[in-house]
């Protein structure tokens, strides 16, 4: 008897000691329901979100969509009915298709509600939740449980409303029968873990963590300036918090008074809010000063900080030597070096987090973009390594032997194990 496993370069963002046990599959392509599911017809799919139930309305109003008895309706006849989750809001999409068009129209429909929203609504806690419920021909409670114990299911066992809760191949499965229903429904959680490894604005609302969360950019504006210029630029300022309201996004700006001048804070959850918010603000800053308050002794001083996903610290080191990082220096947990340029800060708050990253001296944002990419993409692909050398000290371990190996086109290891 043999397994077949996966291993992709950007699906473990772990420390490396712990490879040994971590479970070889991409959460993205845990789509693929088991045998048994596959032969059910998918008949709606819930939807967590990150959605306040107060917004909903005035989101989907901003939708194509028309409304009908609290069920919205797409030109494409795809059916969504949102209910409440605590203070969050749950999206059923329907219609009467089959499973892969139904899939695609909800897609589609939730990139638009991404766009409007600026930012990826089905984000929860880095993860995306979603619920495929199925018809079965089961009626009888002795059936389900015979079927999941030929299945392998593990943790079965049934509720006091008769429902049926386990876990099939690493998936949390449900049967529950529909209010004035003879057979059971079958309810089947996908759960996607989302990479965020500072990625940039274009990538919102396609399965990321916004990575950009802060933006300080000092300033040549005096103490005795700042309520002018913002009074004459039309803004409002708070003396007692240092928060000024913003108009055009839910990002927050704080000014801080260091070393005699004042230095702007931007912060919030999405990229394109931040950038937004900054080049609007210093722009009718700039014409109220007649002149650029970014600057100072002839340069700009920006500092750019982004999320990652990066736990390691010695895989950490090892990717940027490799992608030419100079002047490399630790101290505790903190790296800092300088690339292409600009310097680079990695620090985290305690062993147990992830870096943050703050970035410095940046004269092309765009370049700045493609270093950040890069640098996720080797530092995936180092991980993959240490993970699969781990693996396979553990197969010797084990006692078990390695039947084959392959690299596929997408850098993916597939390694096939005699057990």
């Amino acid at each position: 008897m043999s397994i077949t496993l996966m291993a992709y370069p950007m699906a473990f963002l772990i420390n490396p000691q712990d490879a040994k046990n971590e479970k070889l599959s991409l959460a993205a392509d845990n789509n693929e329901l088991n045998e048994t599911v596959a032969t059910q017809n998918l008949r709606f799919i819930r939807v967590l979100t990150n959605i306040k139930a107060a917004d909903v309305r005035s989101l989907m109003e901003m939708i194509d969509c028309r409304e009908l008895n609290s069920t919205y309706t797409t030109p494409d006849g795809l059916k969504i009915n949102w209910n409440c989750h605590g203070k969050y809001a749950i999206a059923t999409v329907s219609g009467g298709y089959d499973a892969e068009t139904l899939q695609t129209f909800g897609e589609k429909f939730f990139n638009d509600l991404d766009t409007v929203a600026g930012r990826n609504v089905r984000l929860v806690d880095s993860c995306e939740y979603f619920y495929y419920n199925y018809e079965t021909s089961y009626s009888d409670i002795k059936e389900i449980y015979k079927n999941l114990k030929n299945e392998g299911a593990r943790g079965v066992f049934s509720t006091s409303n008769d429902e049926v809760v386990a876990t099939l191949n690493g998936q949390s499965v449900k049967y529950y029968k529909p209010d004035r229903g003879i057979n059971f429904m079958l309810e089947v959680e996908q759960k996607i873990t989302i990479l965020n490894i500072g990625l940039h604005g274009e990538s919102q609302g396609n399965n990321v963590n916004y990575g950009l969360t802060n933006l300080k950019i000092q300033t040549n504006i005096k103490p005795n300036e700042l309520k002018q210029l913002l009074k004459a630029s039309k803004y409002h300022y708070y003396d007692s918090n240092g928060q000024m309201p913003l108009k055009n996004s839910n990002a927050t700006l704080n000014w801080v008074l260091k070393n005699g001048f004042y230095v702007a804070e931007f912060s919030g959850s999405n990229n394109t809010a931040i950038t937004k918010e900054a080049e609007i603000i210093f722009r009718q800053l700039n014409i109220a000063a007649g002149r650029d308050l970014r600057l100072i002794n002839d340069t700009f001083t920006t500092v750019y900080t982004y999320k990652t996903n990066y736990m390691d610290k010695g895989v950490l080191l090892n990717t940027l030597l490799e992608h030419g990082a100079e002047e490399i220096a630790e101290d505790g947990d903190e790296i800092s070096c300088k690339l292409f340029g600009m310097e680079m800060v990695y620090h985290k708050k305690d062993s147990s987090s992830a870096y943050t990253l703050d970035i410095t001296q940046v004269s092309d944002k765009d370049a700045c973009q493609n270093v950040i990419e890069d640098l996720n993409e080797e530092y995936g692909l180092n991980i993959q390594e240490v993970t699969y050398n781990k693996i396979k000290e553990r197969l010797e371990q084990e006692n078990m032997r390695l039947e084959s190996e392959a690299v596929m086109d997408d850098n993916s290891i597939v390694l096939t194990i005699e057990v």
